[in-house]
């Protein structure tokens, strides 16, 4: 058998991705990957390390014991509880020195194997989150976050932070990441999570090193992809606390930074290879989507403009980008073309859309729950978004050859929203932050107001379900949102008082069954569909939209 290859010291890239590293100057990986290769990480001596405080502590309380003339007693449990096999948090760094502003020497840039205690007296150094505590929360991005905002290499990202201590940029950026991921996921509330334990951060000390790194490294002045990816994930991790009026602000300057580097300019991106200029693309159009969004659930105006001359978004097969994003992008680009097209064919425009968007074939076969999630999702927010803009460009009427210029489309709607929910766990729906909570409170919010303003929507006899059922359900899954929105909650209480619906139940969603369904129950009771224990929303059968034929016109 041909022997192993190794060497029993790794360089830093292949130390940190925990792979076999051949030794060689540059080894074959980071060869392979066009990586720095350097040997700076410092390995400790094998075997004891010495004490730890606590097992200090305990030396010092027996000794301090057995000089004592009192009899010590049987031992305590207290006492055996400080022995040196008891977990600390001296065990792993949480912080390690800032790099010093001029050249360091090589033992300076060494791996912070240990935080040293300090004393009374003794100049202390500013401090910072170790590279070790930050890889574990990028690794939950890669993850969990990647597909959501596929434009950050990690590996690269914590290479550059093994290899370049002093790099407030990517210090900046990737702290900025661990904020927004950690408020995204609501890590802090996971148990047995990665980040549990010794490597436990708080994302307000994420942000608050976020803002300290990129301050120091004038991000302002010098304008990068890197700046303007932290700015974007500082937007992330605002809008997930309920700071809206910081998060506007962080995305608009991103979409500012955007600008300046020529993200919306076509000739910037010519001099490029192919992976560089679809890396790029991909920034552009995170911020598009985003933007969008925001804006719509926010009321604020956009900055960033859709250049349909950018060279195409295209999937390489490489990992680098999913199916998802780019159908994503392409609804987005659906919505913001049918928002600016002549007012003299504006009804043309939108009935054109709405036949895109009422197609779901692509979004139903996807296989990735959470990208199901957010595509399902964000295309029934946009119908619902559309039908809101035609009252201002158009006429509706409460029956109308073309659905979606009737007013009873908000309940059509509203029942393919129920449709996707039943195939998807709670959390793929919770992964997606305040965002798909917004876009629920406007499907529901608008099927509240056309139920109390055109009142003969109301009436479900002759057909399984109606729209008070669909409110109902709609409002009972806002209210069972992880950490619900309260003042959404109250805004469809209130009209489902007015509606003189009773208060919603955040634990059982109504029953939603089709009309042949109910005629086949011959008991009189009803099915609730649940949330069952491992997340997932059962419906009792699949939903039959029926609607009347007709409805009395106003």
């Amino acid at each position: 058998m041909a022997p192993r290859k190794g060497t029993r010291r790794a360089c830093d890239p292949c130390s940190i991705r925990k792979v076999r590293c051949d030794g060689g100057q540059p080894c074959s990986r980071c060869e392979a990957a066009s990586w720095d290769c350097t040997y700076l990480k410092t390995h400790g001596k094998s075997g004891p390390k010495g004490p730890r405080r606590t097992t200090e502590a305990a030396i010092r309380k027996l000794q301090e014991r057995s000089r004592s003339s009192l009899d010590p007693g049987p031992r305590s449990e207290s006492d055996t509880s400080l022995d040196d096999a008891s977990p600390s948090t001296t065990d792993f760094p949480l912080l390690d020195p800032l790099p010093p502003t001029s050249d360091p020497p090589l033992d300076g840039l060494g791996w912070p194997d240990i935080v040293s205690p300090t004393f009374a007296g003794a100049p202390q150094q500013p401090q910072r989150i170790s590279t070790s505590s930050i890889s574990q929360y990028l690794e939950v991005y890669q993850a969990r976050g990647y597909p959501i905002w596929p434009v950050v290499d990690t590996e690269i990202l914590i290479a550059r932070l093994l290899t370049h201590p002093d790099d407030l940029e990517a210090y900046g950026l990737a702290t900025a990441i661990c904020a927004a991921t950690i408020s995204q996921f609501r890590i802090d509330a996971e148990l047995g999570s990665p980040g549990d334990g010794h490597f436990r951060v708080a994302s307000g000390v994420f942000e608050a090193e976020a803002k300290r790194a990129r301050n120091e490294s004038d991000h302002r002045e010098n304008v990068t992809l890197w700046s303007l990816l932290s700015t974007f994930f500082l937007h992330v991790y605002s809008a997930n606390i309920g700071r809206m009026a910081a998060s506007t602000v962080f995305l608009g300057e991103a979409i500012t930074k955007a600008h300046i580097i020529g993200l919306h300019n076509p000739s910037y991106y010519q001099p490029m290879h192919i992976e560089q200029q679809q890396h790029n693309l991909r920034i552009y159009w995170l911020l598009f989507i985003t933007e969008r969004a925001h804006s719509i659930q926010h009321d604020v105006p956009t900055m960033l403009k859709r250049t349909p001359e950018l060279p195409s978004l295209d999937n390489l097969n490489d990992g680098s980008i999913t199916p998802a994003f780019i159908q994503l992008c392409h609804l987005f680009n659906i919505l913001d073309v049918t928002m600016t097209a002549d007012p003299a064919t504006a009804r043309n425009a939108l009935a054109f859309a709405h036949q895109q968007l009422a197609d779901d074939e692509s979004s139903r076969s996807l296989q990735n729950e959470l990208q199901r999630a957010d595509i399902s999702m964000t295309q029934q927010w946009m119908r619902i978004f559309l039908w809101q803009h035609a009252l201002s460009v158009t006429s509706l009427r409460s029956t109308d050859e073309n659905d979606e210029f009737s007013f009873s489309f908000p309940a059509k709607v509203a029942q393919m929203v129920l449709t996707h929910v039943s195939s998807l766990k709670k959390a793929s729906l919770e992964a997606h932050g305040p965002g798909m909570e917004s876009k629920l409170f406007d499907i529901a919010n608008s099927l509240a107001d056309v139920m109390i303003f055109v009142p003969s929507l109301n009436q479900d006899a002759g057909f399984g379900i109606g729209p008070r059922d669909l409110i109902h359900s709609l409002s009972s899954l806002l209210a069972s949102f992880r950490g619900g929105n309260s003042a959404v909650i109250n805004i469809l209480q209130d009209k489902l008082t007015t509606l003189g619906i009773s208060n919603v139940s955040p634990q059982k969603l109504i029953d939603i069954s089709s009309e042949d369904e109910l005629d086949e129950r011959k008991d009189g009771t009803r099915r609730s569909g649940t949330w069952s224990d491992n997340g997932a929303y059962t419906l009792p059968a699949p939903i039959i939209p029926a609607f009347p034929a007709a409805l009395d016109a106003l």
